[in-house]
């Protein structure tokens, strides 16, 4: 079972070593590996569906258990059971034409998806159990592990999810930090193999910095404007029901969503 984190500073430096050294101990994950572990991501989810919606009912002071179910339970699972489906196809070496004159040799060619090793994830609030989770599709299938960092300001939830996390993986596979902007900070600052972020531009600068010290690329998923932009030879009635369609984003979740237009732009 991982070990749950109560020092986080000097425990994600360890928990990163375990992970680090398991990875090149066991070299990629099989398939078969990588199905079990989004596996057990998607029983995690479904058997503790109501745990997690109750968690963050109370986090967020409010909030629809339908809502909760929908936006951050049901669509993860399908994104996992998605990756779940493709994961053969995605791992397989993919054949490639060989050029000339190796060509004439008798060469062949291929391209062969490897995975990194460790991958860091620091979510927001706003969804806190699928900013979380979703990332976890993409990083299983590509055979990589996982160390977690869900949002302060969701303490129950991020407590939750950690108990959970320690009950269902390995620590050499993925676990979960709680904590503050500190923790957060030695969190982004740690040599990790990859680093994904989601949330304030303010706050990715902060990652990227700390991340660049030790050369560690970053996916950075940040807020910023969401315009609908009106070409001059839009059909109106058409750019009208989309605009109508998309202004629901602006509503959901209390605006708190990633596709929530803030302006139109008309010619």
């Amino acid at each position: 079972m991982a070990q749950l984190i109560d020092s986080p500073h000097a425990e994600m430096k360890r928990i990163l070593d375990v992970q680090k050294k398991a990875f090149i101990a066991n070299g990629a994950p099989s398939t078969q590996e990588r199905i079990r572990r989004i596996d057990v991501a998607i029983k995690l989810l479904l058997d503790n569906a109501d745990a997690l919606c109750a968690a963050v009912d109370e986090d967020f002071g409010g909030r629809p258990v339908k809502f909760t179910k929908f936006v951050d339970v049901a669509t993860v699972v399908d994104g996992l059971k998605n990756a779940r489906a493709h994961v053969a196809k995605w791992s397989a070496p993919h054949r490639r034409g060989v050029e000339f004159p190796m060509n004439l040799a008798g060469a062949s060619n291929a391209v062969e998806y490897v995975p990194k090793g460790v991958v860091g994830v620091i979510s927001p609030w706003n969804y806190p159990v699928s900013l979380l989770f979703n990332p976890l599709a993409g990083i299983f299938a590509a055979g990589n592990s996982a160390m977690l960092k869900p949002s302060e300001f969701v303490p129950k939830t991020a407590e939750l999810v950690r108990k959970l996390v320690a009950e269902a993986y390995d620590e050499s596979v993925c676990c979960v930090v709680t904590g503050h902007a500190d923790v957060a900070a030695t969190f982004s600052s740690l040599p990790f193999d990859h680093l994904m972020y989601t949330g304030s531009t303010r706050v990715g600068k902060i990652v990227a910095r700390a991340a660049a010290e030790n050369l560690v690329p970053c996916t950075l998923e940040l807020g910023g404007k969401c315009p609908v932009i009106v070409g001059a030879s839009t059909d109106l009635n058409v750019t009208a029901m989309r605009a109508r369609a998309a202004s629901f984003g602006a509503v959901m979740n209390a605006g708190q969503t990633c596709i929530a237009p803030d302006v139109v732009f008309v010619p």
